[in-house]
């Protein structure tokens, strides 16, 4: 009986700060059909994680199967939702990234790092764009499309290597075209008439309700390495492996926090209390760290009791354990820390969104009811 041993040729992890920089356990990571296909033609193991996944590639030799990689499209990976809030606690994103029309696509095509979650890490996305930016409209294997009336070749293209995948003619006068791709695999291609860029699009039979993105890893090899930067390639020209680990890194919606603080005893007056929130640094406490709230100058009444609004003055990221980020302390104006009454205050929670009423453009706020 022979044993094969494994080595990692690459890592997909997906972290979100609404976990704290973990894992994001809201989304699940699996090959696409083609993906399983290609992991098998190669001797390949794909192994899921929370929120990503890792490849593992035979080392026998001979044969070495890497040395043979010569593949021009990417390993693809879905991207599934398994928490259907996942967009109410991760950044905002414009209305024209619908989700029913479009996917959050990432690959590992541009050398992209920073230090992120407190590590340096090669990313799938730009840190300081919207993830927006990410989204790609999605077609079906067989679609139909109106083209420009000037006639001419039309060519879809794989992205990287700019490799023709499909051809065809379009005839002059224009008119709408049925395009059937079903032998191409799932994943993102441009599609042009001549040299006109007419289309880039995911192709998927999967509706876009169904999936929340997608990640393709060129994995290098004879036919891709030379496209791809150093840092971004598993493989180089001749299959020699070197393992690498991709991050997609995700935002927490920011939102100002409102907190209702209300008596229930009707005993209490916090009219002369201010409400500190401190940002914890590597355990300790600075005052340029401070969040600042500001009360309302008249109360509103909830539920037939009084309240006392405290509003931030800056938008703060939802969290999953923000205790482990915040002190949030009511005490006396004046008084310094002598008299402070520090209170466990909950944490602003997705299911709390509200706008804010008389903002342009509209802004989120979440409302936080205390009773104390």
């Amino acid at each position: 009986m022979t044993t094969v041993q494994y080595a990692a040729l690459f890592r997909m992890e997906c972290l979100h700060e609404y976990f704290g920089g973990g894992g994001c356990r809201s989304l699940a990571l699996s090959p696409t059909e083609e993906c399983r296909t290609l992991l098998e033609r190669y001797r390949m193991v794909f192994r899921q994680s929370t929120g990503g996944g890792s490849v593992y590639a035979p080392l026998q030799s001979p044969p070495d199967v890497l040395r043979q990689f010569d593949e021009s499209v990417p390993f693809t990976f879905k991207l599934t939702s398994i928490d259907v809030a996942i967009a109410s606690y991760t950044e905002s994103v414009p209305n024209e990234a619908a989700p029913s029309e479009s996917v959050f696509y990432f690959d590992n095509t541009i050398d992209q790092q920073a230090d992120v979650f407190g590590s340096r890490r090669q990313l799938l996305r730009n840190p300081n764009s919207s993830l927006a930016g990410s989204a790609v409209r999605v077609k079906p294997k067989i679609f139909q499309l109106n083209l420009p009336p000037t006639g001419g070749t039309l060519n879809v293209i794989e992205p990287l290597t700019g490799q023709i995948l499909w051809q065809s003619t379009a005839a002059t006068g224009g008119a709408s075209r049925l395009f059937d791709l079903r032998r191409l695999p799932e994943g993102r291609y441009n599609l042009k008439l001549e040299s006109q860029q007419l289309l880039t699009f995911y192709l998927s039979d999967r509706r876009p309700t169904q999936q929340w993105g997608a990640i393709s890893i060129y994995a290098g090899g004879s036919r891709q390495a030379q496209h791809l930067p150093a840092n971004c390639r598993p493989l180089d020209e001749g299959g020699v492996a070197t393992p690498r680990t991709f991050t997609l890194t995700l935002e927490s919606r920011r939102t100002i926090w409102r907190y209702y603080v209300i008596d229930s005893t009707g005993k209490q007056d916090f009219g002369t209390y201010e409400l500190i929130g401190t940002l914890r640094k590597s355990g300790e406490a600075s005052a340029s760290s401070e969040i600042s709230f500001m009360r309302w100058p008249d109360t509103v009444p909830v539920d037939g009791r009084t309240a006392w609004v405290f509003e931030s003055q800056t938008r703060m990221p939802l969290l999953r354990s923000p205790s482990s980020d915040f002190w949030l302390t009511l005490r006396p104006n004046g008084n310094g820390r002598r008299g402070e009454r520090a209170i466990r205050l909950p944490y602003a929670q997705s299911a709390s969104l509200a706008f804010k009423d008389a903002t342009e453009p509209r802004q989120f706020c979440s409302e936080v009811f205390v009773y104390v």
